[in-house]
């Protein structure tokens, strides 16, 4: 009686069926993986010591004017720092006459340049330059990155505040030092038994040394602070990729196609002779220098579609490598290509690293710079909780097996 009644129970239970909601949870789920799914950190190290050279050649040229270009009594004095940028009145045409000029606006940035002990002191100012070098070079090398990454970040903002050398790719710095602090600072973080010093100080882990000391090292270990923080460098690029592709469709120039010919021959520079020199080949000339800008806009606009893609991932690099070159040789603008390359570089997952490294590793002389040091100990992963079986759940269970008892028999 109690089997009949039981098989006629699980008879007329019919099975749960997926409802829209299922839908929402699947893309919060695939958002949440994107975010905070750990990945090794061999990515954020290489993008560190790109970034830290990076940083060293771009304030090296400067050693021989810190007082004119970043002291408080150079080009840009302290009546200036007091004043503010000169800016135009809002809905008035700036011709250059006292009448059309507006007032005089602060709005020029913090900077640590701007204590009259650092910024008003020659000893002082050298001080804050040769120490900023420094610690750029200890960045790079993975030295106490917790603490250098800190102080490379203030010595970007600090440096890339002064007017005097204003620069397109100033944000390009600041984008890369601030995500690479922010990696370090999260870094190992989660490591079980992890002592205050390497807490507060980071280890030595990811550092370029760790494979000559024979330390452990971190590369394969997946790290929650360094996919937080490639993610957030990965779409922050994306983004001025876009604004800037979306940006040139204001100028008709793009629109055209022709573009690019005003870097090829500058206004102030290019003669007759040489803008006829492709007169014979003008059609021709014309379609690759319009395919050119067209790209160009491709390669910006669309940059989300294939930038997280692996298959497109040759596109990425080479179209950031010939970005490199035009704004070297083009635009001289040296700064703004590796800085652009480098960022792009955090797309680059751990596997196709390694991938990298083993065909690397076959060439003579570079095997043993290559080898892989031994894995450091992985970060503490918090295992979810089992939950308690409710009374209901173990007599619905119960049923069940009875059931399947009732029917094999």
């Amino acid at each position: 009686m109690n089997a009949n009644r039981l098989r006629d129970k699980s008879a007329t239970t019919t099975p749960t069926t997926p409802s829209a909601d299922h839908n929402d949870e699947g893309m919060v789920r695939g958002w949440a993986r994107f975010w905070f799914t750990p990945t090794p950190s061999l990515g954020l190290h290489i993008v560190r010591f790109c970034a830290g050279l990076l940083f060293v050649f771009w304030l090296l040229p400067f050693a021989n004017h810190l007082d004119d270009l970043f002291g408080l009594d150079g080009w840009f004095d302290r009546e200036a720092y007091a004043k503010g940028l000169e800016k135009s009145t809002p809905g008035q045409r700036d011709v250059g006459g006292p009448e059309d000029r507006g007032m005089l606006e602060p709005v020029i940035g913090w900077s640590l340049l701007y204590v009259p002990r650092i910024g008003g002191s020659s000893a002082g100012l050298a001080a804050a330059y040769w120490c900023s070098l420094a610690v750029f070079a200890l960045f790079a090398l993975g030295v106490v990155p917790r603490v250098t990454g800190v102080l490379s970040w203030l010595a970007v903002a600090s440096f890339t505040a002064g007017p005097a050398i204003a620069y397109d790719g100033d944000g390009y710095l600041l984008v890369l030092a601030f995500y690479l602090m922010v990696g370090y600072v999260l870094l190992g973080q989660r490591t079980r038994d992890l002592g205050w010093t390497r807490r507060l100080f980071g280890s030595w882990d990811g550092s370029v040394f760790a494979r000559w000391l024979g330390r452990p090292s971190d590369e394969a270990r997946p790290s929650l602070g360094a996919a937080l923080a490639l993610r957030l460098l990965q779409v922050h690029l994306a983004i001025i990729m876009v604004i800037s592709g979306l940006h040139k469709l204001q100028f008709g120039d793009w629109w055209g196609g022709y573009a690019l010919w005003y870097p090829f021959y500058p206004a102030g520079r290019a003669t007759l002779d040489q803008a006829r020199a492709h007169a014979a080949e003008a059609r021709t000339y014309l379609f690759f220098l319009s395919a050119a800008a067209y790209a160009v806009l491709f390669w910006q606009i669309g940059f989300p579609l294939f930038a997280w893609r692996r298959r497109w991932r040759p596109v990425l690099l080479v179209g950031a490598l010939i970005g490199w070159l035009a704004d070297s040789f083009l635009y001289e603008l040296p700064l703004m290509g590796p800085a652009l390359f480098i960022g792009c570089l955090a797309f680059v997952t751990a596997e196709e690293w390694q991938a990298l490294f083993g065909l690397l590793a076959r060439v003579p002389g570079l095997s043993g710079l290559l080898a892989s040091p031994a894995p450091a100990e992985e970060e503490a992963v918090e295992e979810p909780e089992e939950k308690a079986e409710t009374p209901a759940a173990a007599v619905a269970k119960e049923e069940s097996s009875t059931c399947i008892t009732v029917g094999q028999s």
